[in-house]
């Protein structure tokens, strides 16, 4: 019986679908807006949801831009 002693190297990741870290505070912006403009339209508060929906698509204008 022989023992393999040799390993191999881990494969690198792949990582082309990362978010990069220069956008995460934008994309992290935009998502907790849209998640709050999504609970103040459960209570019926729409005024509230719409000014969090306009600081969501604000943030995702930002993400458009520095693209």
């Amino acid at each position: 019986m022989t023992a393999i002693t040799a390993r191999k190297p881990a494969p690198t990741p792949s990582t082309p679908d990362t978010i990069p870290t220069t956008n995460l505070t934008a994309v992290l912006a935009a998502f907790n807006a849209a998640n709050l403009a999504s609970s103040y339209i459960e209570r019926g508060n729409f005024a509230a949801a719409r000014r969090k929906l306009v600081q969501a698509l604000a943030s995702i204008g930002q993400l458009q831009a520095e693209g």
